[in-house]
């Protein structure tokens, strides 16, 4: 399926269904200020919410913020009463024939026969509300739909670090190429929300994160590395942390990879 424009709240859902959906790396879940659901105050979640949400938009349209040229909006009704409002980006490559989308933020919003939004206005609600059990049972299709992809996740890897910020998206994407060096065969997955590094059929060996002050390069390994690496707690959980002023020793790392690529310490 190849995405046009307009895009529509059916192409949304097959891009999710086809396991092309993330969440960025500094994804929101919250509500507008001063506006309070009580049965959702605990939060807004990804799997429990999200997912099923861009499943069944009943409307969606570019964002209007310049800041944001591939953003795009939808609305969805929640089971519990509430709007949820979802803001997510396009990312594509020229030769991937379809994009990812990105979620980076949902919130909710209040209204019975329409919600006003402060970049599109009125917007007219849909009559039917999904019930709880038509809610999880499109969680459960998506979760379905991702245990039997077999595809490789670089365009998602990508997406992902095209998602962060500045120096963190240099260091990402320097990790990303000191891996496919070290480790040509590797296929790669956002899983847990963080790009892991694999081996098919045999493991996954490294991860990365972005904090608010460095990027942590994980190393997944049933034994320890040498030398080992500076952070962690375990052989699985060997990592190195670099701050912006820090430099990434290339040589190091990749001798790390290869160490791990050779023993991964979680499953495929």
């Amino acid at each position: 399926m190849s995405v046009a424009s307009p895009l529509s709240t059916q192409q949304v859902s097959e891009l999710v269904m086809a396991n092309r959906a993330i969440r960025a790396p500094y994804y929101r879940a919250d509500h507008d200020e001063g506006v309070r659901f009580t049965d959702l105050e605990k939060g807004l979640q990804w799997g429990a919410d999200v997912v099923p949400a861009l499943i069944d938009l009943f409307w969606v349209a570019e964002d209007t913020r310049d800041d944001h040229p591939d953003g795009w909006v939808g609305f969805a009704r929640h089971w519990r009463g509430a709007t949820l409002r979802v803001e997510f980006d396009l990312f594509s490559e020229l030769d991937d024939s379809e994009p990812i989308l990105v979620v980076n933020a949902i919130s909710g919003r209040e209204g019975q026969e329409a919600v006003v939004d402060e970049a599109f206005g009125e917007i007219e609600l849909p009559e039917q509300v999904p019930t709880q059990q038509e809610w999880e049972e499109r969680q459960k299709r998506y979760q379905a739909a991702r245990r039997n992809d077999t595809t490789d996740g670089s365009a998602a890897v990508r997406a992902y670090i095209a998602a962060l910020p500045g120096w963190k998206r240099e260091v990402a994407a320097r990790f990303d190429d000191v891996v496919q060096h070290a480790v040509p065969n590797v296929r790669r997955a956002v899983k847990y929300h963080q790009p892991f590094y694999g081996i098919e059929a045999e493991g996954w060996f490294a991860a990365f994160s972005a904090f608010s002050k460095h990027v942590k390069l994980s190393f997944v390994c049933e034994t320890y590395l040498e030398p080992v690496p500076p952070s962690g707690t375990g052989p699985e959980r060997q990592a190195l942390d670099l701050k912006e002023t820090d430099t990434m020793d290339e040589e190091q790392v990749a001798s790390w990879i290869r160490q791990a690529a050779t023993d991964p310490g979680m499953g495929w």
